[in-house]
């Protein structure tokens, strides 16, 4: 039985009182006194009944159902207010007496079949049997042991407990101080712009990767269960309906929500997968830019009444749209795959299938006050792939992949057993991610960088002996470039990756400029080397540790280069050695990047691999629509889509009350440049600015947008509440305006203790060309230094 609230708040007995209460906001740091702690926020409130600090009333009517405030339970955990209640559990306010910290109380309460006993603290059954009542209780608990395997996964709230008491189970979590992005919207007006929506759910679908990678789905996304911080975190709550995606041949009841739950879920026997949560995932970000929920997904089959954005008078950029509406796509079938393809696709970066136009002739400008110079110009490759052609295979025999996704592909097989998430065998594997790595509920730190070790490329191969040992000259199309490997290697359909399926060694290249910050140089990729590995660690799966092996400048061809070597090691004890080589783009930005792997026992497949790599030869520069470019009088430089531009793209000056200010403009037509910059009389106008804030007198990014906020006040402007927004590195500080027909948004940040400034202006015709243009800039804007 649990123990009481009032005098004897540790414990019903005698012999429990002498065990005193202390928390944190007891600032003497002695017992706490149960009359006078406030159970709204577990500060001491003095006499009275209502909190100084919270505003909660002690004397306030608790739920009926609701264990009594200062509840202990498990000996250890003290019960607050309640924070929420739902027809399957309570979610209390709760006080951890060991730590000495907030934590949240999830209690297992069914009413529909449950109620409290008379003493106001066990549980006791209404309704059905014993046995649908305990099988509901181990469903409860499986949300908590599915919690506990994500400990750790970034955005995704952690358990630290659970327990069986007075009849039914509990479960401890962490407590996240803010509010459910469902009464966001609503304090919001009911929608939000795309781009902070974009800020708030991406994080949770990268955590959703992660979730999916580990064979789980979550089966209940919605604005309801995503939880935004004082911080300006999200979080994901609630894997009370999350079910492991193969094996588990249960039917289980699911509370579905409407609008959100895809038409596999309404059936028993429905097809369900990682395109499920894509689906609801879809409809949360709708329901955030649009206000509205989309129809259910049942009604949608037999007339499918779901109106795009733009249809209800909401503008977001034309590849948002085309990604918001395959991610709704009625038939599973229809839909994005995975969450990956998803985040791919709303970042408006190709696919790997896609393919750019080439020929983006060099530009130069004279019609303008200054000239601005083009770091390169000719198209871009996405980042190569090959998965699906390597998946087939891995399929087909017993091996696991070791993969790296998005704009990093890697896959050697491996000789040990499929993982569950392609053999459907009982079998759990560790989800990297950087830093710790859950492993059977431990955290296992990467091993130390080993700076005896000095890796070198290995010698090239003579040509002698390559025509002996069958080596083949692999062209690499767009790059531009070329490798030599042994015939043994069969190329994926793109013709940038290469696996030797017998030897478990693979290579493969790719042009990068930006990792999360803008790649100009090779002194970026060093700079940010960690964030690199990270990367390619967390999207290889199935590591349960890692080891920098060294790192060092080096030299290809002649080229310098940066070369990383590490060592990834499987929960089955497997070790994988990976060679990381990233050489000079030619483009006045970006790097080719090299990956090579093979067994870390391989010293033949080590040399081999490194006669690979050392064999690249780079014929002249990547093709790519991207360009480099950078003004002189503003100081600054930033890498977009020349397709878009066009050359359009100048150095200028511009007389206001404060004296000239310069700044780099880019045009995304003819018309929108003879238009002008801030030209409201005319349709069609539209462009980016970026210059130092220091030439409009501001030192921070608030007064930046202070300074852009007046000026849009003598328009009659309607603006938008500032927000925050996460790019090429930096935090950006953001604020939009209307103004006729006109939209102007602004963004400032820090950079190497200097402000720097991003606006644009649009209207419907220049939107998405606009929009393309700003967030391009603010992933890759920095000080142009000559």
């Amino acid at each position: 039985m649990a123990a009481r609230a009032g005098p004897a708040p540790c414990g019903a007995d005698a012999a429990n009182r002498s065990q005193p209460i202390c928390a944190g906001g007891n600032k003497g740091g002695g017992p706490m006194n149960p009359d006078k702690i406030c159970y709204g926020c577990f500060q001491e409130k003095g006499e009275g009944s209502i909190c100084p600090h919270c505003g909660f009333d002690a004397q306030a009517t608790q739920p009926y159902l609701a264990l009594p405030l200062g509840t202990i339970l498990n000996g250890r955990y003290m019960t607050g207010k309640v924070l929420g209640m739902g027809g399957f559990g309570i979610t209390y306010l709760g006080y951890d007496l060991t730590l000495q910290i907030r934590v949240a109380i999830k209690e297992y309460m069914p009413s529909s079949i449950a109620t409290r006993h008379a003493d106001r603290y066990g549980v006791t059954l209404s309704g059905l049997s014993e046995q649908d009542y305990r099988y509901g209780m181990e469903r409860f608990l499986d949300e908590a042991r599915i919690l506990a395997k994500l400990q750790n996964t970034p955005n995704i709230v952690s358990v630290q407990n659970y327990f069986k008491e007075n009849n039914t189970a509990y479960f401890v979590m962490e407590y996240v101080d803010g509010m459910s992005l469902k009464a966001y919207l609503e304090a919001q007006g009911g929608k939000i712009p795309y781009t902070q929506a974009l800020t708030i759910l991406q994080p949770i679908m990268e955590a959703l990767a992660q979730v999916h990678a580990m064979n789980l789905l979550h089966r209940d996304i919605s604005p309801d269960n995503i939880f935004i911080t004082t911080r300006g975190e999200s979080r994901l709550l609630d894997f009370g309906a999350a079910r492991f995606a193969l094996g588990d041949e249960k039917s289980v009841s699911v509370i579905l929500k409407h609008g959100y739950a895809p038409e596999e879920q309404y059936s028993s026997h429905g097809n369900q997968g990682p395109w499920t949560d894509v689906y609801a995932m879809g409809a949360t970000l709708y329901r955030c830019i649009t206000g509205t929920m989309p129809p259910d997904s049942v009604e949608r089959l037999r007339q499918d009444t779901l109106k795009l954005p733009s249809e209800l008078g909401v503008h977001v950029p034309k590849y948002v749209e085309q990604a918001l509406g395959k991610a709704l796509a009625v038939h599973a079938a229809d839909r994005f795959a995975n969450m990956e393809a998803f985040i791919q696709a709303l970042s408006g970066r190709p696919s790997v299938q896609e393919r750019v136009a080439a020929g983006v002739s060099e530009r130069t400008q004279a019609a303008r006050s200054q000239t601005v110079y083009p770091g390169g110009g000719r198209p871009a490759p996405a980042m190569p792939g090959g998965i699906a052609r390597l998946w087939a295979y891995l399929k087909a025999n017993p091996v696991v992949a070791w993969v790296s996704g998005g704009c990093l592909v890697l896959v050697v097989a491996l000789c040990i057993i499929l993982p569950l998430a392609l053999s459907g065998r009982d079998k759990d594997y560790g989800t990297v991610r950087s830093g710790g790595l859950p492993v059977d509920g431990a955290t296992l730190q990467p091993a130390a960088e080993s700076p005896a070790v000095q890796p070198t490329i290995a010698p090239s191969i003579p040509e002698a002996e390559t025509a002996a040992a069958n080596y083949v000259q692999r062209d690499l199309g767009a790059l531009n470039a070329s490798l030599t490997l042994p015939d043994t290697y069969t190329p994926s359909a793109d013709g940038f990756s290469f696996v030797d399926q017998q030897n478990n060694r693979a290579v493969e290249c790719s042009f990068m400029w930006n990792i999360g910050v803008p790649i100009y140089t090779l002194a970026d990729v060093e700079a940010n080397q960690t964030l690199l590995l990270e990367q390619i660690i967390q999207q290889m799966g199935n590591v349960h540790s890692y080891e920098v092996l060294g790192t060092t400048t080096t030299q290809v061809n002649g080229q310098d280069a940066f070369l990383l070597v590490f060592e990834a090691t499987d929960a089955s004890g497997t070790a994988l050695n990976v060679s990381v080589v990233a050489t000079d783009g030619q483009l006045g930005y970006g790097c080719y990047l090299l990956l090579g792997a093979w067994r870390a026992d391989d010293e033949a497949g080590a040399e081999e691999v490194g006669n690979i790599m050392d064999s690249f030869r780079c014929n002249g520069p990547a093709e790519t629509t991207y360009a480099m470019w950078y003004g002189e009088d503003s100081g600054v430089k930033v890498i977009v889509d020349d397709a878009i531009t066009q050359g359009r793209v100048y150095d200028m000056s511009m007389e206001l009350d404060i004296g000239n200010v310069y700044a780099l403009y880019l045009y995304p037509s003819d018309e929108a440049e003879k238009a002008g910059s801030g030209n409201l009389s005319v349709e069609g106008a539209g462009n980016v600015e970026i210059g130092e804030a220091a030439h409009y007198g501001a030192e921070t990014p608030e007064e930046m947008l202070d300074f852009t906020l007046s000026l849009a006040q003598l328009l009659d402007c309607e603006a938008s509440d500032r927000y925050t927004l996460e790019l090429g590195g930096l935090e950006w500080l953001c604020q939009d305006y209307v103004v006729q027909d006109y939209t102007f948004s602004y963004a400032s940040a820090m950079i190497d203790e200097a402000c720097y400034v991003v606006g644009c202006m649009y209207d419907d015709s220049t939107e998405t060309a606009v929009l393309a243009l700003y967030q391009q800039a603010l992933a890759s804007v920095r000080p142009w230094e000559g």
